[in-house]
């Protein structure tokens, strides 16, 4: 039941944004709002568990990538550095509230994004010691990217249009990884 209602609750998510209600969860389950509180305490509570699924299925996702014997190192890094997992993550207009309304749950994807990097590094590493990679510093790869994704997660609309965080994501990834130099 708990995993329901965090479904549910993700659906109203992705629908409404963070203003849903923990009577909307209810009553799309068909249950008592007495039945939610027996497992959520409160609707931070269900919104902090969506983030840590969220945040453990990007895990989950990086570790199947890494150990991809099909893939080369390159071809892992960049699929890692463009994993969304489903939830809050995908949904730029979700993040931006969670970041403005809910700062404890917030806390928890900043700490990942700024943080979730090992996995990565490991690859950069092989990248380097093959060969597939010139030296570089890893660090500052690491604060680049940080700094472009809080960009992308701004308010601000880009030219007139939104761009998806997902194809936004791929093509900042493309211009870290390859450049913008012309490969005649």
């Amino acid at each position: 039941m708990k995993d329901n209602i965090a479904q549910t609750a993700l659906s109203e998510m992705m629908r409404r944004g963070l203003k849903f209600s923990i009577r909307d969860i209810a009553g799309q389950l068909g249950i008592s709002t007495k039945t939610v509180y027996q497992y959520f305490e409160s609707k931070e509570q269900i919104i902090g568990y969506i983030v840590e699924q969220s945040i453990a299925d990007m895990k989950q996702a990086e570790m199947e990538v890494y150990r991809d014997s099909s893939l080369s190192i390159q071809q892992k890094l960049k699929k890692m550095l463009v994993l969304l997992p489903r939830g809050v993550f995908i949904d730029v207009r979700l993040l931006q509230e969670l970041k403005l309304r809910y700062p404890e749950q917030w806390k928890e994807v900043d700490h990942h994004i700024n943080h979730g990097w090992d996995k990565i590094r490991q690859l950069a590493k092989m990248g380097v010691d093959s060969g597939d990679y010139r030296p570089f510093d890893m660090e500052l790869l690491i604060q680049m990217y940080v700094g472009a994704l809080h960009r992308l997660m701004d308010d601000e609309v880009k030219d007139g249009k939104e761009l998806p965080l997902e194809k936004a994501l791929g093509n900042m990834v493309d211009i870290l990884l390859e450049g913008i130099v012309s490969r005649r």
